[in-house]
């Protein structure tokens, strides 16, 4: 038997990037300091076996703590100035992820879920077998989606 703990705290972020959709819409840029909803979730997984004397793996409020620094961290200025790197929400999970691994033991994913926009990237060393993206082409999306 196996489980996972999930940590999940709330914050704001200013992403800083344009966005191509905006632009190509003709959709005015989010105005500078407004930010996403967003949910950064920590999993730890671990085996039945594991478990200490006191029915537990790991202290959660430790790993609490971590999560909470990391996301005060996020939150603090626009991810553009935090990060050498472009910061995507791929490459944020990634960064966070090696960021909180060293104290928080068996990390097994990150999410980071933009709730403004509804969509969820996750971050996991575990990587599904690769797979062509779209081997075929999608067509492009118009107006409302018109169910049956």
């Amino acid at each position: 038997m196996s489980y996972l703990v999930e940590i999940e705290r709330i914050f704001t972020a200013v992403q800083g990037l344009p966005s191509p959709v905006r632009a190509r819409r003709g959709i005015a840029p989010l105005a500078r300091g407004q930010g996403f909803a967003v949910v950064l979730r920590a999993g730890v997984a671990f085996h039945e076996e594991q478990l200490t004397e006191r029915g537990w793996f790991f202290d959660t409020d430790a790993a609490e703590e971590a999560i909470e620094n990391c996301c005060a961290h996020l939150a603090s200025d626009s991810w553009t100035n935090l990060f050498d790197f472009r910061p995507t929400f791929e490459l944020v999970a990634r960064h966070v992820f090696h960021s909180l691994a060293p104290t928080v033991p068996q990390l097994s994913h990150i999410d980071l879920t933009n709730q403004t926009i509804g969509v969820k990237t996750r971050y996991t060393q575990k990587c599904p077998t690769p797979r062509t993206p779209n081997p075929v082409p999608l067509p492009p999306v118009t107006g409302q989606f018109q169910g049956k």
